[in-house]
């Protein structure tokens, strides 16, 4: 098949079903103007508003989190210029207008990152529409490819990993497929460019293309003479547009990851090394460099890993519990985590060859209907995940990296259509696409009701937001100690609370913040306290707050007071449930945990958390799914521990429907101090 006219263009109502399709994004949710999906999905957000906020003159345009005082009163910076720097200043400017208005801040950053979503959807569909030279099937690929589980659920997740790197690569690979179609090299460096002021993860896409491509001028130069030289096609590989994109991407690369490290070393007066840097060391850490090798079974682990997230990329949501009930009757094959044992790893990989070999079957039986150059373009977006998945392994454990599987649906639906299409004409294709429209329509609205927030948490949500809005502009510019809460009435249920908790580097932006263990240090070094606990007191500086509030330094002594009451009560209800490093006491609606004596060593490690599995998982997963993550039905939460009178103690809520079973402990970063199991 010839490739399309320089002049071509998809038909117009594909394009305005597509744009229908997208629309309804926009139009399902309770509330996008506050935070209501578990995990990282809002904890990203929060990182990288709070970042937004932070970008600006005023601090140089340092990428960081928060600012923190130091043990010297002098403020430090917690960085996090791992990405460039183009991401942050697009949130920057859309939520620039609206002050100190959080949720309408939310809500725009929200609209933006929807708009990045569906802008990578329409370079798909016409970057697929140029390839096949059939916008039904460009259509009907896009839609199906778009309304995955970890598309849907990621998609107005404020954060440069998702939607805005999704749009980057798609920006880059439709000005591969214009190249290649239309040899247009200068669009093709600026649209690179362009998408690497936003993510990294292009570069997934530029090394298949670039092999590729190497390899098919090598072998048709070698075709065109009588025979080949090694020093004339080694010259001609280095005057190759390919070579000179490749080595344009990587100086300019380099040139804004030298930015952000020249950002954080200044940000530390230039004390610190580069090697030593937080960045660099993520960098190691993400590409496996600075730890030893993987075993073989973390790599069988991995593996089955990556093979269940391109099954769940490849599946409109919709059909997910359909396709997860089709899993359990075939036990060695259900994908619910990714530690299994060497056997059952090794099913994994077996299937997941099978797979391979499945769609290296249909690209012969399909291949055929496209030219040399097409399918060269479909290969580099089929191969682009993976590019990524592999070097990066350390990084790919994050769910949201799973959005970069997207190419294997679009080449596996763009074959598989076309295929339908020469042996059956254009009914079948037409059949599709509505199918595909009705798909995806579907699983955005399903999307939306599972995992958007009910009315009643929307409402709190929103009366959070307002009083948070109006703390920040009170602090702004002053040392402002975060105390963790001992007392979760009354929105023990309200779904923002895991993120109130994460959040407080955005909440509090422009603040100098505190986290110190120790009530008497809160007195000496704080200007203000804010909390989720209230206590009647002239140090209340927020009287009207019903969910967050704010005092000065005085109203310490009442605070301690509530947790001196919080304590005796514990200890007074009769022996604890467990006993461990703390002690857990279980009461009518929380968890109490509880160390006496104690010290600051004791309150150093991340936190507190405590696992609570339903009686009922399916039948309470309205109640709790603003908890859940999607990979474990339990609710998750936790806290910090507080130091006061040589004691320590630390309250989580717990669910109002019944529960079977709560495993608690305590963390220290990435490893565990302690677990105790509670069979209710």
């Amino acid at each position: 098949m010839p490739p399309p006219p320089p002049d071509f263009r998809p038909q117009r109502l594909p394009l305005l079903l597509l744009l229908l399709a997208l629309s309804t994004l926009f139009l399902y949710s309770a509330d996008k103007g506050s935070f209501y999906r578990p995990g990282a999905h809002d904890l990203d957000t929060l990182k990288n508003m709070g970042m937004a906020e932070n970008l600006s003159p005023d601090h140089g345009f340092r990428l960081f989190r928060a600012r923190y005082q130091g043990a010297d009163g002098a403020p430090t910076y917690q960085m996090y210029s791992r990405f460039p720097v183009g991401g942050y200043a697009l949130i920057k400017l859309a939520i620039f207008p609206f002050g100190n208005d959080l949720s309408a801040k939310i809500l725009a950053a929200r609209i933006l990152m929807l708009l990045l979503f569906s802008a990578a959807a329409l370079l798909a569909f016409h970057s697929l529409a140029r390839i096949t030279s059939r916008p039904w099937i460009a259509l009907a690929a896009t839609l199906l490819a778009f309304s995955s589980y970890y598309m849907l659920f990621y998609g107005d997740a404020v954060t440069t990993e998702g939607s805005m790197d999704l749009f980057a690569v798609m920006l880059a690979f439709h000005g591969m497929v214009v190249f290649v179609q239309e040899r247009r090299f200068p669009q093709l460096l600026a649209k690179t460019g362009a998408a690497l002021l936003l993510g990294w993860h292009v570069y997934a896409f530029l090394l298949p293309f670039l092999v590729l491509g190497l390899a098919r001028e090598t072998v048709r130069t070698w075709k065109q003479g009588t025979a080949p030289r090694l020093p004339s096609t080694t010259a001609a590989l280095l005057r190759s547009r390919y070579t000179v994109l490749g080595l344009a991407a990587l100086l300019f690369g380099a040139a804004l990851l030298s930015f952000n490290f020249a950002n954080e070393y200044a940000a530390f007066g230039g004390e610190t090394a580069v090697t030593e840097l937080r960045s660099f060391q993520a960098m190691l850490m993400r590409t496996g460099l600075g730890q030893d090798s993987a075993s073989v079974g973390w790599w069988l682990g991995f593996l089955q890993q990556q093979f269940f997230r391109v099954c769940v990329a490849s599946v409109p949501f919709v059909l997910s519990d359909w396709g997860a009930g089709l899993l359990e009757w075939f036990p060695s094959l259900y994908l619910a985590a990714p530690e299994t044992s060497g056997p059952q790893a090794s099913v994994y990989l077996l299937a997941l060859l099978t797979v391979v070999g499945a769609a290296a079957a249909l690209v012969r039986v399909a291949g055929p209907l496209l030219e040399g150059r097409q399918r060269l373009l479909l290969a580099v977006l089929a191969l682009s995940g993976f590019c990524w998945a592999l070097p990066m392994r350390h990084n790919a454990g994050f769910n949201h990296e799973a959005l970069f599987y997207v190419g294997v649906p679009l080449v596996f639906y763009s074959l598989l259509l076309l295929y339908l299409h020469k042996r059956w004409g254009h009914g079948p294709v037409a059949a599709f696409a509505a199918a595909a429209l009705l798909a995806f329509a579907v699983s955005a609205f399903r999307m939306d009701r599972q995992w958007g927030p009910d009315a009643h948490a929307a409402e709190l949500q929103q009366s959070a937001l307002a009083e948070l809005g109006a703390i920040r502009e009170t602090t702004r510019g002053k040392a402002v100690m975060i105390l963790e809460s001992v007392k979760p009435e009354p929105f023990a249920q309200a779904a923002w609370v895991p993120h109130v908790s994460h959040g407080w580097t955005y909440y509090l932006t422009g603040s100098i913040l505190m986290r110190d263990p120790d009530l008497e240090a809160i007195a000496r070094d704080s200007d203000f306290i804010a909390t989720y606990d209230r206590v009647e007191s002239d140090a209340l500086l927020t009287p009207g707050n019903r969910q967050v509030f704010l005092y000065d330094s005085a109203g310490i002594d009442d605070l301690v007071e509530l947790y001196r009451t919080v304590y005796q009560q514990a200890v007074s209800a009769g022996e604890p449930v467990a006993r461990s490093y703390f002690d857990v006491y279980l009461g009518s609606d929380t968890l109490v945990f509880v160390k006496d004596p104690c010290g600051r060593e004791d309150t150093r490690p991340r936190g507190i958390f405590a696992y609570v599995t339903p009686e009922d998982p399916k039948g309470s997963l309205k109640q709790h799914k603003r908890y859940a993550s999607s990979d474990d039905p339990s609710v998750y939460t936790y806290t910090y521990s507080m130091l006061f009178e040589g004691k320590c103690i630390a309250v989580l809520p717990l669910p109002d429907y019944p529960i079977s079973r709560i495993r608690a402990g305590q963390n220290r970063r990435s490893l565990r101090l302690w677990t105790v199991e509670i069979d209710l």
